[in-house]
């Protein structure tokens, strides 16, 4: 499907999606633009499916306990033009069972047993390409004690895996993203490194990433890379 921006400039969309982590931030903007467009969604949770409300018509909520129950997964992603992840990590979802970094091979093979081959992973934007050393930062925050260096290590993890062979037979996107829930509601630029890029270190707001997750869902411009996406340079 295809949408015309504020610009009058025709976008594509995919017309349903798989959102894994929809009860969080990214993922409720997510499913923000879905409603605001008419986009399908599977908001993909792992309990309290109850968070998720106003649900469209062909939309639903699939509750997957585990990232390692391939048959559940297979299930919510059945009818998917995409998935998208948005993922974090918590106080109480730190374990095998909700990282992706553990369960990589399984999300591919259920992806691919529902026919879906398109995901996009979101990742921070200290995070390096797929293949190359982790940047300082990362490092630095991995060793944090808490939440924060557990989620950089899981957001390392990814990163990691990817570079070495994790989901190859999809058509991966790494966002490597500025998001939060003060950032601009702005349309991002995204680009593959700093050189030449207008990108800024600031952030956009989940619905703007949302948005921009979706049409790059479809147009696939950064198959199998890792793009920056974040507010444009003043």
């Amino acid at each position: 499907m295809t949408i015309p921006d504020a610009h009058g400039e025709s976008r594509l969309l995919p017309r349903h999606v798989a959102v894994i982590g929809a009860a969080g931030g990214l993922g409720q903007g997510i499913c923000n633009v879905c409603r605001a467009e008419g986009i399908g969604f599977t908001a993909i949770v792992r309990s309290r499916p109850e968070r998720i409300t106003d649900l469209p018509t062909g939309s639903r909520v699939a509750v997957v306990r585990s990232l390692a129950d391939r048959a559940a997964l297979t299930e919510a992603c059945s009818g998917a033009g995409a998935v998208l992840t948005a993922l974090g990590v918590t106080s109480t979802s730190y374990d095998h069972s909700a990282l992706l970094s553990a369960n990589m091979n399984t999300v591919e093979t259920s992806m691919l047993a529902a026919a879906v081959d398109r995901i996009l992973v979101t990742n921070t934007l200290l995070a390096s390409s797929p293949g190359t050393p982790a940047s300082w930062a990362m490092r630095f925050f991995s060793w944090m004690p808490g939440t924060m260096g557990r989620g950089a290590s899981e957001q390392q993890a990814v990163v990691d895996a990817l570079g070495t062979g994790a989901f190859t037979s999809l058509r991966w996107t790494l966002v490597r993203a500025a998001v939060n829930a003060r950032g601009k509601d702005e349309r991002p630029v995204a680009a593959l490194g700093w050189g030449g890029a207008l990108n800024s270190w600031l952030p956009v707001s989940y619905e703007a990433m949302g948005r921009w997750m979706l049409e790059e869902a479809a147009a696939s411009a950064f198959v199998r890379a890792a793009p920056l996406v974040s507010r444009r340079r003043r």
